[in-house]
């Protein structure tokens, strides 16, 4: 499960902790081929999560509870990345969907409205993860990242480009001042590693997704920032 803008997040690290628990029919119905045959109930809030029933998707939506829980009172570090603004709310609840109307054959066209997130939206929600992660592991390292992955389209009326760096920028903002306020909250410059890489260097074809070799340069700077080296 990927999220990929701050809402989200914010959103299953509360509902992990049992700060916000899911309506029994808070689900979408939708249209969709499956293999077991007609009907086909979808949760707003994970992307690619269809079920039978709403009966099924509860059980699975606690089981996934469950499992993400456990991988968060394991944890001794977090890291968490973020890559977009564009946001989509669901009519009903009023919490940010996943992902964008019609995802993998999904809802969203008719449940949702579309939302450009600003600063302090989103700051307030990086600093309500932050602390969230702190109340319950007060000494684990956070480290924050922005996505270098542009959009692939914007449902804005703008150029995807101006639409893609707008909400980079903004991002990067947000981290920038929220490891100014608080401690033991570090960033982690993927984001301009890849981009001032350079178009041709950083990036495959598609100039979106980045290559492989950047990345293993990451995480190799990555490991070098923050794991000191075996002792003799």
């Amino acid at each position: 499960m990927n999220f990929y803008n701050t809402f989200t997040v914010r959103l299953q690290i509360e509902q992990l902790l049992g700060l916000w628990d899911q309506a029994d029919d808070d689900w979408w119905q939708v249209r969709k081929r499956v293999p077991w045959g007609s009907g086909c109930f979808q949760d707003p809030y994970r992307r690619g999560i269809f079920a039978k029933s709403p009966q099924v998707l509860r059980a699975v939506i606690e089981s996934m509870n469950r499992e993400m829980r456990l991988g968060f009172d394991a944890a001794t570090a977090f890291i968490f990345t973020f890559g977009m603004t564009e946001v989509f709310i669901n009519k009903a609840s009023g919490k940010v969907a996943a992902q964008k109307p019609l995802y993998r054959g999904g809802g969203g066209m008719q449940e949702t409205t579309l939302h450009v997130s600003g600063f302090q939206e989103n700051h307030a929600n990086v600093m309500a993860i932050v602390d969230m992660v702190r109340k319950h592991k007060p000494d684990a390292p956070i480290i924050l990242t922005v996505s270098p992955v542009a959009l692939a389209r914007t449902f804005q009326d703008a150029d995807v480009v101006t639409a893609s760096t707008e909400g980079k920028s903004v991002l990067r903002a947000v981290l920038g001042q929220v490891c100014r306020e608080r401690d033991n909250v570090h960033y982690l410059p993927s984001f301009e590693f890849v981009t001032y890489g350079g178009l041709a260097r950083s990036y495959r074809e598609d100039l979106r997704h980045v290559k492989t070799p950047i990345v293993n340069d990451i995480v190799e700077q990555f490991f070098n920032a923050y794991f000191a080296p075996p002792s003799a």
